[in-house]
């Protein structure tokens, strides 16, 4: 009696193939996960993003347009307010000074003083623990800061201002401030405090910069128009109250400030899931079409004891739906939670709140779409063609017997086996066993090819990456850059510079920001372009080398000459080599002809001008804004301390300085940036690497099921349980080096063209392609790795085998 007496034969059969053979039925699970849980990860982390990230944001009420400029009074705020198509306008005062906790060293700090924390309306900064507001003398750190500073409540800080005025406060209380780049991405810190501790730090009770709301009425989606028209009002209401802009940031309605390079890795995230799912399902028509192939006789008696096709088709059908059932079960909640971690680690990296573990309806609709109809799809062409034998060869076929006549790839490999005489029997035999199933051969290879090319492409991607970082970076030439929050003399900054023990070589810059304007018109001011930074340094400056894309660098003898770099041309295109540009400097329009393009630095959009010219059209003939210096020491210990030395000595000599940047701790923090690109990319070839040795894994079992009768005679014939697992083993490292070789051969243009594609997302020029030998080799290791752990299971399977079972096998 049929112990299923339940359920019709039909459907006992399948339950036997899922129960029987626990292993076939786990690597079948398993590969069909791997694709859900991929697809599965990609969405939610994707609706979780779009959940968490715009919530966090918009509950700060974000400006949509920020103004920085030189201090001026709180009445000033309240003449904008009363602008037109403004909605809520707010102050505060930014103050950037030195830090150092306990014996740590000195490091920069920003502090915001604002003037009412309980009445914010623009750019709320929110409360989490300790004061609020903070009281005298009390800091109130953003959260980012507290874990990069390493610091807790109730610690003092140690501040210097850029007036060498120093001081302590205490660290009160957290604060959450969506509106700032984290401490971790941008290497800056965050502070809050009242007027009053402004005052006591000998800072004047004046405002610097302005964030305002347009209104919702005047807005049209993403466009920004109307808010750099509010803008440009503030920012003539601040000129027209004696006060110089320096800058001027729009931001798209409802859009996170990081938006951009989130999406760029959603993008790839994406990428990932596709290309899971993509041989997911190659696995699966390999592993259907072996099981049919083992299951060829049983196929013929169900048809000679009357079995339809339909009814075949439909049965197997139905194995492949449960298998994607299990796939569901085990894929959705690793999927949830892989997304929850993505989640929160691109929320810590970029500052927003994560609402935590999430598994959306419509996740749950597509990953079960992707576990059952995928694989029914996939497994629709294999499962007809072998419903579709006939019963008379189906009976007849015995395996062995059941090879096909060869063909010239089979005679090929019959030709340089040949020459192979004198390797042992075990590996001669594995290696023709590989090509007997050439189907099935190529879908294996296919599968551990494509994640053995993406793993590869994805090193190369990290070593364009960092060629081009390395290359931009060779644009610094000097070890520390200070500014100065005005004008100094440069003569008297350069002797002051040269003073300071362990500095080589000094240059004095000129430095501004302006608006790019479409022409000299007055009604242009409405239609500005976002702000750029204007570097005047000397014509024959030794202290920076630009990349040129196009066209040339300063001349001696250029008056007006302009070069931009890649980014001032995503907000505006229209400036090419031969032009000529309008920037608004202040209250003056300048107008420049560029002469070339440079190679952005993830700095921000940037003009360089000759010193000479720049310095007269602004009225600031023999002045300069900043100072760079190139140290004796290329060590990087000594080079931090000599910017220390130098903010030291120049404030001693009653000079103003605003920052100090060290050029290797920046080169730093834009090499962190690129980290998190590389971490994503790596996600995605260690998946398609646990993908490509599930298919191995998979079709090593399949090919120990299918020879069982082989085995049978080999063990017949004296074979040892070492030599069975040995053939076994070796055909799947040949497998291996197989994939590494085609996998080689194809990662140069997959590379080239991802490289392409991550330099367009993140950078919006191409990378400079390196390929990279040091993932050739890795994946090389991998690949021998990833054979044998895949067919140790097999292997032993194999090789447990007693002539008694194979007898007994059918």
């Amino acid at each position: 009696m049929n112990r299923y007496g339940y359920l019709s034969p039909r459907w006992c059969k399948v339950w036997s193939d899922l129960y029987g053979n626990k292993i076939r039925t786990l690597l079948v699970v398993l590969s069909i996960s791997v694709g859900v849980f991929a697809v599965g990860m990609v969405y939610s982390s994707y609706l979780m993003f779009q959940r968490d990230m715009v919530a966090s944001f918009m509950v700060s009420s974000p400006a949509n347009a920020s103004l920085l400029a030189d201090p001026f009074n709180e009445e000033l705020v309240e003449s904008i307010r009363r602008l037109k198509n403004i909605k809520a306008v707010e102050g505060r005062r930014n103050v950037n000074l030195r830090i150092r906790t306990g014996d740590s060293q000195w490091q920069q700090m920003m502090l915001v003083a604002i003037p009412d924390y309980i009445k914010q309306k623009v750019n709320v900064v929110r409360h989490l623990s300790g004061a609020w507001p903070p009281g005298d003398g009390e800091v109130l750190l953003e959260r980012s800061s507290v874990v990069a500073l390493g610091v807790k409540q109730g610690d003092r800080l140690i501040v210097e201002t850029s007036t060498g005025h120093q001081g302590t406060v205490k660290v009160a209380g957290v604060v959450y401030d969506p509106n700032q780049t984290p401490s971790p991405f941008s290497g800056n810190y965050y502070g809050y405090i009242n007027m009053d501790t402004l005052e006591k730090l000998d800072e004047s009770r004046q405002l610097n910069q302005v964030n305002l709301v347009v209104e919702p009425r005047v807005l049209q989606g993403n466009d920004t128009t109307a808010i750099k028209a509010a803008g440009r009002q503030a920012w003539r209401k601040l000129e027209q109250g004696n006060t110089l802009v320096s800058w001027m940031q729009v931001n798209t309605p409802g859009e996170h400030q990081m938006q951009g390079t989130i999406n760029a890795l959603l993008l790839l995230l994406a990428v990932l899931g596709v290309l899971a799912l993509f041989l997911g399902s190659f696995l699966l028509v390999n592993t259907v079409s072996a099981i049919l192939a083992q299951q060829i006789r049983q196929v013929g008696i169900m048809k000679s004891i009357g079995a339809s096709r339909t009814q075949i088709l439909r049965m197997y059908l139905s194995l492949v739906g449960a298998y994607g059932i299990l796939a569901l079960i085990v894929a959705a909640p690793l999927g949830a939670l892989a997304a929850k971690a993505v989640t929160g680690f691109i929320s810590e990296m970029f500052n927003f709140d994560s609402g935590g573990l999430a598994l959306p309806p419509r996740v749950v609709i597509l990953e079960t779409a992707v576990a059952v109809l995928v694989p029914l799809m996939a497994a629709l062409v294999p499962i007809w063609r072998g419903a579709g034998i006939t019963v008379r060869e189906a009976l007849n076929d015995y395996g062995i017997g059941g090879i096909q006549t060869p063909g010239w790839v089979d005679r090929l490999v019959d030709s340089g086996l040949e020459r192979l005489k004198r390797l042992p029997r075990p590996v001669l035999l594995s290696l023709r066993n590989t090509f007997r199933r050439k189907g099935r051969l190529v879908l294996t290879l296919l599968t551990l090819t494509v994640a053995g090319t993406v793993f590869m492409a994805v090193f190369s991607v990290r070593a364009s990456l960092y060629s081009t970082l390395d290359q931009a970076l060779d644009y610094f030439h000097y070890d520390v850059m200070v500014e100065f929050d005005h004008t100094v003399r440069a003569s008297r900054m350069e002797q002051a510079v040269l003073e300071v023990p362990g500095v080589k070589a000094v240059e004095c810059w000129g430095r501004m920001s302006g608006q790019i304007l479409a022409d000299e018109r007055k009604e242009s001011e409405t239609e500005a372009s976002n702000n750029v930074f204007i570097l005047a340094p000397p014509v024959e400056t030794q202290m920076i080398y630009p990349q040129i894309i196009e066209g040339r660098w300063l001349l001696p003898d250029d008056e007006n000459a302009a070069v931009v770099n890649t980014e001032v041309l995503k907000d505006s295109p229209q400036l090419k080599v031969g032009e000529s540009a309008v920037i608004m400097v202040g209250k003056r329009k300048l107008k420049f002809r560029v002469v070339g393009i440079v190679q952005g630095l993830l700095a921000g959009p940037i003009v360089y001008t000759p010193y000479e010219w720049f310095s007269r059209a602004v009225q600031e003939a023999g002045q300069a804004r900043s100072v760079q210096v190139v140290a004796d020491s290329s060590d990087t210990v000594v080079q931090s301390s000599l910017g220390r030395n130098l903010a030291e000595y120049l404030k001693k000599s009653n000079l103003r300085v605003k920052n100090v940047t060290i050029t290797w701790e920046q080169k730093q923090r834009i090499r962190s940036q690129f980290d998190i690109i590389t971490t994503f990319l790596l996600m995605m070839a260690i998946l398609l690497a646990v993908v490509g040795a599930l298919g191995l894994a998979g079709t090593m079992g399949i090919n120990v099921l299918e020879r069982t009768r082989e085995i049978g005679v080999m063990r017949a014939v004296g074979a040892s349980s070492w030599d069975i697992g040995k053939v076994f083993v070796v055909e799947a490292l040949c497998i291996g080096l197989l994939s590494w070789m085609a996998g080689m051969i194809l990662a140069v243009p997959v590379a080239a063209m991802l490289s392409y594609q991550v330099g367009m997302l993140f950078l919006k020029n191409p990378l400079m392609f390196s390929f990279s030998l040091l993932g050739v080799g890795i994946w090389l290791g991998l690949a021998i790795l990833l054979s044998v752990v895949a067919s140790l299971l097999p292997a032993w399977n194999a090789a447990r085998l007693s002539v008694r079972d194979v007898l007994n096998y059918e």
